[in-house]
């Protein structure tokens, strides 16, 4: 079993590999891309039945979500998207059409800090990005843990969707005790279900 400085060294080292992966995936590819992961991600019936769905605001290399967030919107699906709180804590709040975001923590996109509060319980579906996954559903993120922390958080009724390029697809993500898989991982030419 490899402890935990082994497995931290080799995150630290796909991280850089995968997010360079990510990056080199071209602008005009990246959007057709996005829209094919949408469109498969708006079809499974996970997300069919949903009333609920967390979705997220995209760094520029990641797919981006917005596609998914105003067809749910168009379905009558409630969205929400997390909010950085503090030390390795997402806040989740309630996203409505035409309502204002502001700019956060690492830049990104999310809620004001005064728009109403979702909780994890009320989470149907969770569709969350990655730096790397794998064939076994496993999840490489940025490193801080946010994701990991907010996943333990959730009712294990609530269905996790990880979203990807082909190119951040890799054959072993490796996971300590606290790393979380998701359920389901969309790439624009795949649907790969855990177990």
């Amino acid at each position: 079993m490899p402890d935990a400085e082994h497995i931290a060294r080799a995150k630290s080292e796909l991280r850089l590999k995968s997010r360079a992966a990510r990056r080199s995936v071209m602008p005009e590819l990246h959007e057709a891309a996005s829209l094919a992961v949408m469109h498969t991600v708006l079809a499974l019936p996970e997300i069919e039945r949903a009333t609920a769905v967390l979705a997220y605001g995209a760094m520029p290399e990641e797919v981006d979500a917005t596609g998914i967030i105003e067809a749910l919107w168009d379905r009558g699906v409630r969205v929400a998207l997390p909010r950085v709180k503090g030390r390795r804590e997402l806040e989740l709040h309630w996203h409505e059409r035409g309502r204002e975001l502001c700019t956060g923590a690492y830049g990104l996109k999310e809620p004001c800090e005064k728009a109403p509060v979702a909780l994890p319980s009320e989470i149907d579906v969770l569709v969350v990005p990655g730096v790397a996954y794998d064939p076994e559903c496993r999840r490489l993120g940025l490193g801080a843990g946010y994701y990991d922390t907010l996943l333990a958080r959730l009712p294990e009724s609530t269905i996790t969707i990880g979203v990807a390029f082909d190119e951040q697809v890799v054959a072993v993500v490796p996971c300590g005790e606290k790393d979380r898989p998701v359920d389901i991982l969309v790439t624009p030419t795949r649907v790969i279900r855990r177990g």
